[in-house]
Parts: structure tokens; C-alpha cells; sequence
């Protein structure tokens, strides 16, 4: 998704997953910590800020947290 005004603009980036494994693969990929190349995007952009957030499953209308229980 887009975003900005005309001194500074960028996109954001959201994707779901059932876990954050294939991610963090990309992305150590990218910064070059598994084979010391770092991906070319990373020359002609910066990262401003990133984050992880979890989005509970719900069944019907409610939390269902089972898959939480140990």
C-alpha cells in the first residue's frame, strides 16, 4: 500500500501466515546474514520501521485460544 506526501513516501507491506519462520528466512535473506549478499533493494531503499503483530483465530465471534493451551 502506498503512502507518503512529495519530500517522503514509501509503501507498506502486510502479510499474513500461520507462522513468522518463512519471514524471518526473507528477510535474513535479504540483509545478507545467511550468505553475505545483501539484496539489491536495500541500495535504493530504507527500511523506516517494522514490526510483528499476532491476530488471534476466532471461530464464529468469539477468541478461540485453544491452540494456546500447553
Amino acid at each position: 500500500m502506498p503512502w507518503g506526501d512529495v519530500r517522503e513516501h514509501g509503501l507498506y507491506f502486510v502479510a499474513y501466515a500461520a507462522t513468522l519462520d518463512s519471514y524471518e528466512r526473507i528477510l535474513r535473506r535479504m540483509a545478507g546474514l545467511d550468505d553475505g549478499i545483501a539484496d539489491a533493494l536495500l541500495s535504493i531503499s530504507r527500511a523506516v520501521t517494522g514490526g510483528y503483530f499476532w491476530c488471534p483465530p476466532v471461530r464464529g465471534d468469539r477468541l478461540d485460544l485453544r491452540a494456546l493451551a500447553l
